[in-house]
C-alpha cells in the first residue's frame, strides 16, 4: 500500500526535486542582463524558503486562467459522465470503431496535433481530451496509447508549430521573423515529429491489442464503462441529438475562437465582425457592447483573439443548456461541479508547483546568465550550442513565451543573419523539451490524468526521443550550411 501511494505521488516529488534544484542554482549562479547582443553579469541572488513560499502565490496569480479551465473541464465532465445520452453516445462510437482502433488513432493524432499546430492556445485543445481517452481506454487500448493520442500529440503539435500565435507570438516579435518566414522548415519538423512519434504509438498500441493487455478504464476520471444490455435500453429512451448538437457547436466556437484568423492568416472578417457587432447602437446605446461586456479588460475580442477564459465561459453555458435538456437539477448540477473540480484538484496543485520553476527564475533571472556562457563558447553563431541553450532555457521557463522574453533578443542578436533559424531552434527545443522536462505543464497534466508514473513514461519516450534530437539537428544543419 505504502509503495503504491510512493508511486502515486512520484510527480509531485520530481517537480519538487527540481524546485528545489532551481532554488538552488540561485544560490551558484548570478543573475543576468542583456542589452542587445550584450550581457550584464550582476550579483548572486539568493532566494530563501521564506521567497520560496512566495513563489506558489505567485505562480498562482500567473496561471489563473488555466486553474480555472482545468476546474471547469472537470466540472463540464462529470456532468457528461453523469448523462445517459453522453454514455450512449460514447457506446455507438466506441461500437463503430471496433477493428478500426490503429487509423482512428493516427487520425486523432493528426487532428490534435494539426490543431495545436495553429491554435492561438495550447490548453484548449484539452477541451475533448477526456472525450478521447474514454473511448481508447474503452477500445481497450492501455493508458500509454491514450496519453500519446492526446496530449502528446498536442506536444507535437507544439514543437511543429506553424502558425500557431501561442507558440510564434512573442517568437514572431523579438527575433523579427513573421508566421511565413521558414514555412518550409516548420512544416518539415512537423512532418517528422508526428510520423514519428505516431510510428512508435501506432507500433505500441498493436502491441496492446494482440497481447489484450488488462481493462485500464478505470484509470479514466470521467471514465464511462461500457455495458451493452444498459446502452441499448439507454439508446430507446434518450435522444443523443440534443447532445452531438451542443458538443458540435462548442467545437466549432472552440474552432472560430482560437486561430488567430488576422494575425496568422491575414483574414480579417472576424476583427470587422467585432468591430460592427459592438457598434450597433439602438439610440444612444450600443446593445451588444453592454450584453457582452466592455473589451477593456481583454475577454470581450473578436474570434481568433479569445483568451483561455472564454472557453470556460462556453462550458458553462453548454452544461446549463444540457442540464435543462437532459433534466439535471440546478442542485445536481452544482454537485457534479463540484465532484468534477474535486477530481482535478490534484493536477491544479501539480500545475502550480511546475510554474514555481519559472517565477523563481523570474525572481532570480539566471537564465540569461546560463544562455550567454553556452552561446558564448564560440565566436560565431552555432546551432548546437544555440540548441543546448534553447533546451535549458525552455526547461526553466515552461512556456514558450516566457523563454522568448528571458532571452528571445539576445538569442536573436547572438544569431545575426541567422535570426531566423535560431528563432526555429529556440521553438523546437522548447518542444522537445516538453515531452520528458518535469517542468512540462501538458506533459505533467497527462500524467497526473492518467496516473502514469514518470518512469513509465521515459521507458516509453526515450527511443522517440533519440531519434527525434537526431532528427531535428540534421534538419538545423541543412538550414544553416546548405
Amino acid at each position: 500500500m505504502k509503495k503504491s501511494m510512493l508511486k502515486k505521488h512520484d510527480l509531485f516529488k520530481i517537480v519538487g526535486i527540481a524546485i528545489l534544484v532551481v532554488a538552488l542554482l540561485t544560490w551558484i549562479i548570478p543573475v543576468g542582463q542583456y542589452t542587445g547582443s550584450e550581457m550584464y553579469v550582476g550579483d548572486i541572488n539568493r532566494l530563501g524558503v521564506a521567497n520560496l513560499f512566495f513563489t506558489s502565490i505567485y505562480s498562482l496569480s500567473t496561471m489563473l486562467y488555466q486553474v480555472t479551465f482545468l476546474l471547469i473541464l472537470g466540472g463540464f465532465y462529470a456532468l457528461l459522465s453523469s448523462i445517459d445520452a453522453y454514455k450512449g453516445f460514447i457506446q455507438t462510437i466506441v461500437k463503430k470503431l471496433k477493428g478500426k482502433e490503429l487509423p482512428f488513432i493516427a487520425i486523432t493524432s493528426f487532428v490534435f496535433a494539426g490543431l495545436t499546430s495553429i491554435f492561438s492556445q495550447a490548453y484548449v485543445l484539452m477541451l475533448f481530451v477526456p472525450f478521447f481517452i474514454t473511448i481508447i481506454l474503452n477500445l481497450k487500448m492501455d493508458k500509454i496509447t491514450a496519453l500519446c493520442t492526446t496530449f502528446g500529440s498536442i506536444l507535437v503539435g507544439l514543437l511543429g508549430a506553424t502558425f500557431s500565435s501561442y507558440v510564434y507570438g512573442y517568437v514572431n516579435s523579438y527575433f523579427g521573423i513573421t508566421y511565413l518566414t521558414e514555412i518550409i522548415t516548420k512544416v518539415a519538423i512537423f512532418a517528422l515529429t508526428l510520423v514519428l512519434f505516431n510510428f512508435f504509438n501506432l507500433l505500441h498500441a498493436k502491441e496492446v491489442l494482440k497481447k489484450k493487455g488488462k481493462d485500464e478504464i478505470a484509470e479514466d476520471k470521467f471514465g464511462i464503462v461500457i455495458d451493452d444490455k444498459k446502452s441499448k435500453s439507454t439508446k430507446k429512451s434518450v435522444s443523443i441529438w440534443p447532445l452531438i448538437i451542443v458538443l458540435g457547436f462548442v467545437v466549432v466556437i472552440q474552432l472560430i475562437g482560437y486561430i488567430n484568423w488576422s494575425d496568422s492568416f491575414n483574414v480579417g472578417i472576424f476583427d470587422k465582425f467585432h468591430e460592427w457587432l459592438l457598434g450597433i447602437k439602438i439610440g444612444d446605446h450600443a446593445i451588444f457592447s453592454y450584453i457582452l461586456g466592455t473589451s477593456d479588460v481583454g475577454v470581450v475580442t473578436a474570434f481568433g483573439k479569445w483568451p483561455l477564459f472564454n472557453i470556460q465561459i462556453i462550458m458553462i453555458l453548454a452544461s446549463i443548456i444540457l442540464a435543462i435538456i437532459y433534466k439535471v437539477g440546478f442542485d445536481e448540477l452544482i454537485e457534479k461541479f463540484i465532484e468534477g473540480a474535486k477530481k482535478m484538484s490534484r493536477i491544479v496543485l501539480l500545475l502550480v508547483l511546475i510554474y514555481m520553476v519559472f517565477v523563481i527564475t523570474n525572481l532570480s533571472p539566471i537564465v540569461p546568465t546560463i544562455v550567454d556562457w553556452i552561446v558564448g563558447l564560440t565566436k560565431h553563431f552555432n546551432i548546437y550550442l544555440a540548441s543546448l541553450a534553447s533546451f535549458i532555457a525552455s526547461v526553466l521557463n515552461i512556456d514558450i513565451d516566457f523563454v522568448a522574453y528571458s532571452v528571445g533578443p539576445y538569442l536573436a542578436a547572438k544569431a545575426g543573419d541567422f535570426a531566423s533559424l535560431s528563432a526555429l531552434i529556440t521553438t523546437a527545443m522548447h518542444g522537445f523539451a516538453s515531452f520528458f522536462a518535469p517542468t512540462s505543464a501538458i506533459l505533467m497534466i497527462g500524467l497526473a490524468y492518467l496516473n502514469i508514473p514518470y518512469k513509465d513514461w521515459m521507458k516509453y519516450i526515450w527511443r522517440f526521443l533519440v531519434g527525434l534530437l537526431v532528427g531535428l539537428l540534421i534538419i538545423f544543419t541543412i538550414v544553416r550550411y546548405l
